[in-house]
């Protein structure tokens, strides 16, 4: 079977199932309840695996075990992709858990989870960028991910990216001087956290005006609606429900 690059295959199979090593797991689990010390032929076929925690919609990874015992994955949004995970053999009758064994969560998918959101806080923080960017050349907050020009989707596969311009909160008193504007990073599948990014105006620089950014991430995996940012008088805080980041 010809088989793709490795950044490719790695790629789609560390997004499904955080480094393949959920997939090797699930293959033996299928295998052990199938294949006999001497009738290894009766695994051979193609099995479906999905696995624990990873975020509800996340495709589940096609197998095929041949006769010999070996392993390849296909790529779910590519048939044309495969690649060889490894062999499995039977090494015993037993297919229970060894007494004391504690089942932890699944770490591979905590990992797939972090390279989704990692993609969100890059987004975002792009966003808060290129508006400061935008309002030092135009003296107003872009309204649109598009008048932004960073090049970033409204939607992908795991978040949907918005501009909101909030004209009511202000933090100079200045007049004609637009309010804030925010940048959200809403989840759309379970498992995944949520993330805002805001802009705003500084009088605390003498009698230039300088323009400040946010970032924060929900406490929690959160799909609702991105909550407002706060100003405190001074500059503005994370919704209650979310936390600053770098």
């Amino acid at each position: 079977m010809a088989h793709q690059s490795p950044s490719n295959n790695q790629n789609w199979l560390y997004l499904a199932f955080g480094a393949g090593g959920t997939l090797i797991l699930g293959a033996i689990v299928f295998a052990v309840l199938n294949i006999g010390k001497s009738a290894q032929p009766q695994s051979a076929g193609t099995w479906k695996v999905e696995a624990s925690g990873v975020p509800s919609g996340s495709p589940a990874i096609t197998i095929i075990i041949s006769s010999e015992g070996k392993v390849t994955a296909l790529n779910p949004q590519n048939g044309g992709e495969a690649i060889e995970v490894g062999k499995i053999t039977k090494i015993s009758d037993i297919a229970t858990l060894p007494e004391g064994v504690k089942i932890q969560s699944n770490p591979f998918a905590n990992q797939s989870n972090k390279a989704r959101q990692s993609e969100a806080r890059t987004y975002v923080g792009a966003l808060n960028r290129s508006q400061q960017a935008y309002f030092l050349e135009k003296n107003k907050w872009a309204k649109t991910i598009e008048e932004t020009a960073v090049g970033i989707k409204a939607e992908t596969e795991s978040y949907r990216y918005d501009i909101q311009n909030i004209d009511s909160i202000k933090t100079v008193n200045i007049k004609n001087y637009s309010g804030i504007t925010v940048q959200t990073g809403t989840a759309k599948k379970e498992g995944l956290k949520s993330y805002l990014g805001a802009v705003y105006l500084s009088g605390a620089f003498g009698n230039e005006l300088a323009s400040l950014a946010i970032l924060c991430e929900s406490n929690e995996p959160s799909t609702k609606q991105v909550e407002l940012p706060k100003f405190d008088g001074k500059a503005l805080q994370c919704p209650d429900s979310y936390q600053p980041v770098n």
